[in-house]
């Protein structure tokens, strides 16, 4: 009998750890700031993946693709400047349209910026 209490506390413990999903939004940054404290960027990562909600002048904002019309979903504003390399299907920020795919890595030390903008190093366009 306590044989099979332990396996059904064994079974429930499992199913509730499958149940935990880490993998919130495919917008988290892959390339965590916090747990990086040298800011380093590695090239095979990106820091933010999502699909571009809105252009601006010198901006995108980029959001996720996975809506839930009950959930919030934060949005990341994006700075391009004259060292900003745009690869994939678009090379040029002005062919940039709303609803396509992109994988951003972002210049260094982002958070110490002066104004506190994130500038792309690189924007990596992709079909959605």
């Amino acid at each position: 009998m306590n044989g099979i209490i332990i396996l059904v506390h064994i079974l429930l413990v499992s199913v509730s750890l499958i149940g935990c999903d880490n993998n919130n939004s495919n917008l988290n940054p892959s390339n965590t700031k916090a747990n990086n404290p040298t800011n380093i960027i590695n090239e095979d990562t990106t820091d933010y993946q999502g699909v571009i909600l809105e252009i601006n002048e010198s901006s995108i904002t980029v959001g996720t693709d996975n809506v839930d019309s009950e959930a919030s979903y934060p949005a990341f504003e994006v700075f391009v400047d004259n060292q900003t390399k745009i690869v994939g299907i678009i090379n040029e920020f002005s062919k940039l349209k709303v609803d396509q795919k992109v994988e951003i890595l972002v210049k260094g030390k982002w958070n110490n910026n002066l104004n506190n903008k994130m500038v792309a190093s690189k924007i990596i366009v992709s079909n959605r």
